[in-house]
């Protein structure tokens, strides 16, 4: 009897869990669709001074190396680019590429990535996606020079 009380608690546990993660993900689908409800992200910059866009784009679920390379990505783009953000000529945005089909299909995006996204006048002149962050996650001097580069490289020049 006790092995039948331990496996009908399991099971309810894993239908419990199950709607919770069901109930989750029709959440954040909602509040993605709401959220993009305003046109794809590249459009809404026409008009608009060069820039870079710096794209985190994840998952749903993600892992713990996910969650590393965003965290890396964001520590390097606050500190390393700080000047850039303020003036506007860097964005940095995390975007789940599973609910904003659009971005990923534009940039052949499978799985989590960073993006860096040239703008000319408002409109995407080019783009690189920084697959090799996977690889160099585990060692965060090259993922810095990797992404850091990528970003340096892509940026506008400062106008005297």
């Amino acid at each position: 009897m006790t092995a039948k009380k331990i496996l009908s608690n399991l099971l309810l546990a894993f239908v419990l869990i199950s709607i919770g993660f069901v109930i989750g993900k029709e959440t954040a689908l909602n509040s993605a669709r709401k959220a993009n409800s305003g046109g794809n992200a590249v459009a809404a910059h026409a008009g608009r001074a060069d820039k870079v866009i710096v794209y985190y784009m994840h998952q749903t679920f993600r892992c713990v190396t996910c969650n590393q390379i965003e965290a890396t990505t964001g520590e390097l783009i606050n500190t390393d680019f700080a000047r850039e953000l303020k003036d506007g000529r860097l964005e940095w945005k995390k975007v789940n590429f599973q609910e904003n089909e659009d971005l990923a299909k534009r940039y052949n995006v499978a799985s989590s990535t960073v993006v860096v996204v040239r703008l000319r006048d408002g409109k995407e002149i080019g783009h690189q996606s920084l697959d090799k962050v996977w690889t160099l996650s585990g060692n965060r001097d090259e993922f810095i020079k990797y992404v850091g580069g990528a970003i340096r490289e892509a940026m506008p020049k400062e106008k005297p």
